[in-house]
Parts: C-alpha cells; sequence; structure tokens
C-alpha cells in the first residue's frame, strides 16, 4: 500500500466514525433482529396452539389466528406457508415440549420411581383433559399423520426413559419382579398405540382424560408392589 492510499484509507474511516459514532455493531442489530422475530413466529404459535386445543384445527381460519397474535396475515404467511404447516409446527413443537417435561419427571432420581411414575400419569392426565372434543375430531378424520407424529414421540419416549424407569423400579422393589419387563413393555407400547387415540375416544365416547384414568389403573396398579401402591396412591 502507498503513502498515498494508507492516508486515504485512514481518512475514510474517521470520516465514518464521525457521522455516526453511535452506530449500532452490525452483529447486535442482526441479533435484535433474529431475536424480534423469534418472538413474533413463537407468539403465532402459542395463539395458534392455544386455539387449536380449544376448537380443533379446521374450524380455525388463518385470519383468526393473525388477529389473535396482533400480526398481518401476510406477516403469518411469512413465518408459516399454509395452515397446514402451522398445525405441523405446533404438533411438533409440542410433542418435543412434552417429552422433555415427562423426561425431565421420569430421570428425577430425588423422587422414587412409584413417584416418579404417579407425576408422570399426573402430567399426561393434565395434557389429554386439555383435549377438546373438536381436536380429537378433527385429528382423527383430517390430519392422522399429526397424531402419527405424536405417536412417534411417546414411542420413543416408552423406548428410551420408560424402560429406564421401569429398570430402575424393579432394582428398588418399587416394581413387581415377577412380571417380565420386556412383556410389560409391549403390553403399555400397544395400549398406548391402540387405546389412547382419537378413535378410541370417539368411538367409546369417552373424554382422553377418562380412558387414560382407566388404563392406568388397569395397567400401573398391577405392576407395583404393595409398599410402593401405597406410596403411588398417597401421592395424589
Amino acid at each position: 500500500m502507498t503513502l498515498a492510499s494508507l492516508k486515504s484509507h485512514i481518512k475514510s474511516h474517521l470520516k465514518a466514525k464521525v457521522e455516526d459514532p453511535l452506530r449500532e455493531p452490525a452483529g447486535l442489530a442482526e441479533t435484535r433482529v433474529v431475536d424480534r422475530i423469534e418472538g413474533v413466529r413463537c407468539r403465532i404459535l402459542d395463539v395458534a396452539c392455544a386455539q387449536f386445543m380449544r376448537l380443533g384445527f379446521n374450524t380455525v381460519t388463518m385470519d383468526e389466528v393473525a388477529t389473535s397474535a396482533g400480526v398481518s396475515k401476510k406477516t403469518l404467511y411469512q413465518h408459516f406457508s399454509s395452515k397446514e404447516t402451522l398445525v405441523h409446527t405446533v404438533a411438533q413443537g409440542n410433542v418435543e415440549r412434552c417429552n422433555a417435561e415427562l423426561r425431565a419427571i421420569l430421570r428425577d432420581d430425588s423422587h422414587p420411581p412409584s413417584i416418579r411414575l404417579r407425576r408422570m400419569m399426573d402430567y399426561v392426565a393434565g395434557i389429554y383433559a386439555e383435549l377438546s372434543v373438536s381436536l380429537v375430531h378433527d385429528m382423527q378424520r383430517s390430519a392422522p399423520e399429526v397424531w402419527q407424529e405424536v405417536e412417534s414421540g411417546r414411542q420413543k419416549l416408552i423406548e428410551e426413559d420408560f424402560s429406564a424407569l421401569l429398570k430402575e423400579g424393579r432394582a428398588k422393589g418399587d416394581f413387581r419382579k415377577d412380571v417380565d419387563s420386556k412383556i410389560f413393555l409391549l403390553i403399555y407400547a400397544e395400549v398406548v398405540r391402540h387405546v389412547l387415540n382419537p378413535a378410541t375416544f370417539s368411538r367409546l365416547q369417552l373424554s382422553p382424560s377418562r380412558v387414560l384414568e382407566v388404563t392406568c389403573k388397569v395397567l400401573f396398579e398391577g405392576l407395583l408392589t404393595e409398599k410402593a401402591r401405597k406410596e403411588y396412591n398417597g401421592s395424589i
């Protein structure tokens, strides 16, 4: 670099600082923009999830989601190209969130296995209690693939974390050792797949929470030892 070109470079640099001495660093500005965009996306998902849970997703329009989220319809479609995309994103997010919370419950070794089992079922019961008849109907008729996402998440949890809890409970004397763990897991997985699903809720004309309650009573109280059964029932 020649002396003349060096002087020119320094002059240009100083001029830029004088013209805008308080200009926000580019990296920070970009981070703030990303955070703002992510905030809008999260708000849309929260609003859509609440509406879908209460009303089902067939009757909820994109206009209603946009209005409730406080965004324009154009902004909504910038984040989610179609209603189907929005529905699947909500479902996937819920599956990931619920599985993370269930995994935390199942791995919380500050409680004995029987209490963790009770807490797991209480948490699941709370989720099922939020399932409206409209949502169950929509998943059965219009979007069985949405329920399949839920089913895949539940199956992974059974194979990984619930099986680990079962093994620990047997070792600590909370779960009966005369009940083969592999057979029990197979029964549980099949019950979850074929009983705790929208088609069954609709056919029985019972609420999801009621079906879950009976399922848990039959399955889990038979798994527990006498000592653990008292802890399990006493934690209600």
